[in-house]
């Protein structure tokens, strides 16, 4: 091998690591935050419960570079109520709440509650209608820092029919795509209504979560979570006319109303998947967990943040050290 075949291989070589080392490495998408894309969608439900699995950097980060806007009425408080129940159990999960206003707190994940100048909102407030986008509208361009959006039901999909669930996954598409830049979460109805109620909602709840595996968004399933209690879901039976169904309900655990019509215990479990949830938007790649009451098992491996497994990049790394002392010692040997 010739010195000129020898330094063509090592430049091919160095190639070869620069671009496994860009595959395996997050490369934001814009300056001030990095939305990742989850091919089927991003489904938080009550597998996404177990703060031990959410490692402290990602909760760091996700304080750091998540800034948040969240409308909502009395039953989306659950959430609010639960992020600071476990904020005054463990400070790591410190969170600033403003109401009407975004704070601005360092090492706390800053939410702006409301619509500006609403602070309890309806669909025809966030958006049910151009006005109500138009009000959306200027709370993210009034507050530019903001990286995410959401809002939440109150009962509306109790009597939503297809074509009213279909008008609000229409209008978070026109949201979405005039802020490129802001990554908006869809969410679910609560689930304490039954009978032919609570059958029409879950039909309803189904229809959106359908929506976002098929579109690649990102669903906070606040249904599921309400159904959902260490590992037990509750349902009832109800036949719509053509067989009996099991519909989802709150958990029995959750009859309360300690605040947003539900239980503590209620809110805390909304606030840790809450938490699981910025956290992934923060760059975190959460392991495939069953989740039960505050344990889980992890059934995949380790990966990095958005790129190749770790272990084929060790082995492109080793094949490629390889080819590098192979094509030295046979230059050596023709040199010698």
């Amino acid at each position: 091998m010739t010195r000129r075949a020898f330094l063509f291989t090592l430049i091919f070589t160095i190639i070869l690591l620069s671009t496994n080392t860009l595959a395996s490495s997050s490369i934001p998408v814009d300056d001030k935050f990095a939305t990742s894309s989850w091919s089927g969608g991003l489904i938080i439900d009550h597998t996404c419960i177990d703060l031990n699995s959410i490692p402290s950097e990602w909760i760091d980060t996700a304080q750091d570079d998540v800034i948040i806007h969240y409308a909502h009425t009395s039953h989306g408080g659950q959430i609010t109520t639960g992020l600071s129940r476990l904020e005054a159990a463990n400070t790591t999960f410190d969170s600033s709440i403003g109401s009407g206003v975004l704070p601005t707190d360092t090492g706390a994940l800053c939410i702006l509650d409301g619509n500006p100048p609403d602070s309890y909102i309806t669909p025809e407030l966030y958006w049910q209608g151009e006005s109500a986008r138009v009000i959306t509208q200027n709370t993210i361009d009034n507050n530019p820092t903001l990286t995410v959006s959401l809002w939440s039901w109150c009962t509306q999909l109790n009597s939503y029919d297809e074509a009213g669930t279909q008008e609000y996954l229409d209008a978070m598409t026109t949201l979405e795509t005039a802020n490129p830049a802001i990554t908006f979460i869809y969410m679910t109805s609560n689930a304490q209504a039954g009978d032919s109620t609570g059958y029409n909602r879950w039909v309803n709840n189904e229809m959106v979560r359908q929506y976002c595996i098929d579109n690649d968004k990102i669903l906070f399933d606040f249904a599921d979570l309400d159904s959902w209690s260490n590992g037990d879901q509750n349902t009832y039976a109800y036949d719509p006319g053509d067989g009996t169904l099991q519909i989802p309900i709150e958990h029995e655990d959750f009859n309360g109303d300690e605040a947003g019509h539900t239980t503590y215990t209620s809110c805390e479990q909304k606030g840790r998947a809450f938490w699981w949830l910025v956290a992934m938007l923060a760059g975190w790649n959460a392991p495939t967990t069953t989740t039960t009451g505050t344990t889980s098992t992890t059934t995949t491996g380790t990966t990095t943040e958005t790129g190749l497994p770790m272990n084929d990049i060790l082995v492109f790394t080793g094949i490629a050290l390889v080819v590098v002392l192979v094509g030295y010692a046979t230059v050596r040997k023709y040199r010698g």
